[in-house]
């Protein structure tokens, strides 16, 4: 964990698809400004993978939304190093360290500093075709490789720090952070992990065998996948964005980034509480 230097100006990202982003932009910059803090307020939509002035400008960003918001947020901010403190304004909510219903009393914890910085790790995906790289992409939660609707099963072959390879058909893979493994990867039947564990999750997605199970690797470790289906939509996506149409023999590889994403959190261990609200982890139906 890590302090942040005291703040100057803050960038809020408003997701205005959510119906109380709007109102709520307007009560965070009321009281930063009060503050002395001045503030920029930037659509979510302006949160393009190839950076933004706005945040280089921000000693910190508060999103607000949902996880999608913030993975949005982080692909622009974790090479600028910038903070993020997520308000939850969405259905799930794992990421999000603040609800609107204490979203002022938050605040004041950010202003006098009752916080700390949570490092967490990013993705880096990357195409080869014919041994040229031609797209790469970061991502919070995820890489996924994905056939399209009316495309067959893929020919997926499958590599971890250059060992020895594994074919199997399925729909796809997933490679997740920890971070990630509340999302798409969760779905696919891979597990949970604390999102501080230094680990990568490779989850297939629909696999047509029993040996093609999620796995839990070193993030010290690549994992490469190489495309053996030719015809039919096939592609490579981060975090549901940075799209791009894969071909037949081209390769994917997946790494931790150099980046990190640095959240603001209030206190520790609020995954497992998250865990139990959103999933209702321990919780017994009435008879």
């Amino acid at each position: 964990m890590e302090h942040m230097m005291p703040i100057g100006k803050a960038a809020v990202v408003v997701n205005r698809a959510k119906s109380p982003a709007n109102a709520l932009a307007a009560v965070v910059c009321d009281r930063l400004e009060r503050a002395g803090v001045a503030t920029l307020t930037v659509d979510a939509s302006a949160c393009g993978d190839d950076g933004s002035p706005w945040a280089a400008a921000a000693d910190v960003v508060i999103t607000l939304g949902g996880d999608g918001t913030i993975l949005a947020a982080s692909r622009v901010c974790a090479p600028l190093g910038t903070p993020i403190l997520g308000v939850h304004l969405g259905r799930f909510g794992f990421i999000a360290e603040a609800h609107p219903d204490s979203l002022l009393e938050r605040l004041e914890d950010l202003l006098a500093g009752r916080y700390e910085l949570e490092q967490r790790i990013m993705l880096h995906g990357e195409v080869r075709r014919g041994g040229t790289a031609t797209h790469a992409a970061l991502g919070l939660n995820d890489v996924v490789v994905s056939k399209g609707a009316m495309t067959r099963m893929l020919h997926l072959t499958m590599r971890f720090a250059g060992g020895p390879p594994m074919d199997y058909m399925a729909d796809g893979v997933i490679v997740a952070s920890p971070t990630g493994s509340t999302g798409y990867a969760l779905s696919a039947g891979g597990p949970l992990m604390a999102p501080t564990v230094q680990a990568l999750l490779v989850a297939p997605i629909c696999p047509h065998t029993l040996a093609a199970r999620p796995v839990v690797v070193p993030d010290t470790q690549e994992v490469e996948f190489v495309v053996g289906t030719d015809g039919g939509e096939v592609t490579f996506s981060a975090d549901g964005a940075s799209v791009y149409a894969l071909e037949g023999g081209d390769a994917v590889r997946v790494r931790r980034s150099e980046h990190c994403t640095r959240l603001i959190v209030f206190r520790a261990g609020t995954f497992y509480d998250k865990v139990h609200d959103r999933l209702l982890w321990g919780e017994r139906v009435n008879e």
